[in-house]
């Protein structure tokens, strides 16, 4: 018999998908720093940015759980914490132990890699911790769907900046890195939109299609993914992305002609979202087989 722990990391935070997330994010922002003449690179580095990133990533599934409990209760029954495993208190306990290891982390990370990568990872933290409060606007947020989205998706920037900043800090604020963190918030803010996308769902749980319509939540996604590849474009990975945007653009019509292929959307959608992760290392590995 499985513990409950068990089921609720095979249910809710399955370790290989998001280990593939935080390595992505990791060995892109490596090569991104090898390709600009960083040679200062370790083990250490590479874990913390690793081990970072999976925090990250835990800590913001447990922090959905807790604030989407009662939603849940009502339009995800079936949920671990909704149907009982666990009780909301417990995960109040959790977020309160993720947050003092992140904060150990970036005084760890701080001392033993740079002073940038501690800063970035503490203000990721402290981010984290106002988009847990809703910024303390919580109900005038709510009203306002998209600029909620908005600002819960800019997490990404410093989290992706103190990946780089694991192994390049001196050039964490170049233009590079921008455009490194703006892959990453287009295509995660593609996915955010393509797997909330179902105009049958119970209306509590606001859904994309249901709050904007096919044409609005269609050009939202083009916008996202267009924004995400011209950034790749920057990073010189057109190549890869190029090809890909060009299918989605053929895949996301179907949100205009049929809307109940939503499902088909999400995972082009989330196709994408890893080959952005993935772009620079597969861009590495494509040249060096080509030997150039």
């Amino acid at each position: 018999m499985k513990s409950r722990w068990g089921i609720y990391l095979k249910e809710r935070f399955p370790i290989i998908p998001n280990l593939l997330v935080a390595g992505g994010i990791t060995l892109s922002a490596k090569e991104l720093a090898v390709s600009r003449g960083n040679e200062g690179i370790t083990s250490l580095s590479i874990f913390l940015a690793l081990l970072g990133g999976m925090l990250f990533l835990a800590q913001i599934r447990f922090m959905d759980e807790y604030k989407d409990f009662h939603k849940d209760q009502i339009a995800h029954p079936e949920r671990p914490l909704p149907r009982g495993l666990f009780t909301v208190e417990e995960f109040g306990v959790w977020i309160k132990r993720f947050n003092f290891g992140m904060i150990a982390l970036s005084v760890f990370a701080g001392v033993f890699l740079n002073l940038l990568a501690g800063v970035l990872f503490g203000f990721g933290t402290l981010y984290l911790y106002l988009m847990f409060k809703e910024f303390f606007v919580g109900e005038w947020l709510s009203k306002r769907p998209m600029l909620y989205a908005i600002s819960h998706q800019l997490i990404i920037f410093p989290m992706g900046a103190f990946v780089y900043s694991c192994f390049a800090s001196r050039y964490v604020m170049s233009a590079d890195v921008f455009w490194f963190c703006t892959l990453l918030l287009g295509s995660f803010f593609a996915f955010e939109v393509g797997r909330k996308l179902d105009p049958n769902s119970h209306p509590i749980l606001n859904t994309y299609l249901s709050l904007y319509g096919r044409n609005k939540t269609a050009f939202l996604l083009l916008t996202l993914l267009g924004i995400s590849t011209h950034a790749g474009d920057q990073l010189h990975l057109n190549m890869i992305l190029g090809p890909l945007y060009i299918v989605l653009i053929l895949s996301i019509s179907l949100i205009w002609w049929a809307p109940a292929r939503f499902k088909a959307v999400e995972g082009l959608v989330t196709l994408y979202l890893l080959i952005a992760l993935w772009a620079l290392p597969l861009k590495s590995l494509i040249m060096g087989s080509l030997g150039t």
